[in-house]
């Protein structure tokens, strides 16, 4: 019952702080929360669900405000990208809790899953930080027909994936998108933001029923995180803006790749029964990233480099 009072009373800060690194790179913030709410005693099928459904309300209104900022014209990366990525994914992510329950059943215990989530998120990790973004002057990459199929795959892939781990899929996409796709920054964000909505409405929903009822410890405890996240949200979005344009874009993704690290380290101490220690690192990183992105803000602000 403690953990469960604690949880409740956390849960709007590590909202506004998980959504507010979501905001900031393009991303949900499950990636976070799944982790977190493992920590504090969740069993794997809620703490993936709750990662999910907190996100909608966290990122429904930025996300349809920059919708026409991705350009859907012919040719454009909206019908060429985003349309096939979260079509193939709107599509998957309805079969996340099942295959899940079925690995729970299989294995006699959520194990696997959770080394999914710790190898999944390190391997994004490792890439992220060996890897960079498109730079300011490069030319719009173009997209063709082959690189759309591509995309649609990825995308069913993905949605997969987010379903299984509560990651929204943004952490997955945005690396993909910079990286084998050559977007710049300014799109790969927006397009892993549209994919992080339509991944928490599918998959989330999935989750939210057991047997048929809607499951309202998973319903309360979702608000909570996303009443925090709703605040969140707008502002990460704001200081990516204020940090992209003040020509930090390589920044912005290679910080992505070491913030990541946390997780899985916090996630194998919690796995192994160091449960305190866990609580303690994913606490500390959490108050740590919200500081760092405002005062990080600030920087830039003094300090442009265009």
């Amino acid at each position: 019952m403690l953990e469960i009072e604690i949880i409740y009373i956390i849960a709007p800060l590590i909202g506004f702080i998980g959504m507010m690194s979501g905001g900031y790179w393009g991303v949900g913030c499950g990636w976070v929360i799944v982790p977190t709410m493992l920590i504090f005693g969740e069993d794997t099928l809620s703490a993936v669900g709750i990662g999910l459904l907190q996100m909608i309300p966290s990122t429904v209104f930025t996300t349809v405000r920059q919708l026409p900022e991705i350009g859907w014209k012919r040719g454009s990366f909206g019908l060429s990208l985003a349309l096939p990525i979260c079509g193939g994914a709107l599509l998957t992510s309805l079969f996340g809790k099942k295959l899940n329950t079925m690995i729970i059943e299989l294995a006699g215990s959520p194990r696997p899953i959770q080394w999914f989530l710790v190898v999944f998120i390190g391997l994004i990790a490792i890439q992220t930080l060996f890897s960079s973004t498109a730079s300011y002057d490069a030319p719009l990459a173009k997209i063709n027909g082959k690189q759309s199929l591509i995309a649609l795959i990825t995308g069913m892939i993905t949605g997969l994936i987010s379903s299984m781990l509560g990651v929204g899929g943004g952490i997955l996409i945005r690396p993909l998108l910079s990286s084998f796709f050559k977007l710049k920054e300014y799109f790969t964000s927006r397009i892993s933001r549209f994919l992080v909505l339509v991944t928490s409405i599918t998959g989330g929903t999935t989750y939210l029923l057991k047997s048929g009822v809607i499951d309202w410890h998973m319903l309360a405890l979702a608000g909570a995180i996303a009443a925090g996240g709703m605040f969140g949200f707008p502002l990460g979005s704001r200081i990516h803006h204020i940090v992209y344009e003040g020509g930090y874009a390589q920044h912005i993704h290679k910080s992505f790749g070491s913030v990541t690290i946390a997780v899985p380290v916090s996630t194998i101490l919690k796995m192994y029964d160091y449960a305190l220690l866990s609580q303690i690192v994913m606490l500390t990183v959490a108050f740590a990233l919200g500081a760092y992105l405002l005062l990080f803000a600030q920087y830039v602000k003094k300090h442009p480099l265009r």
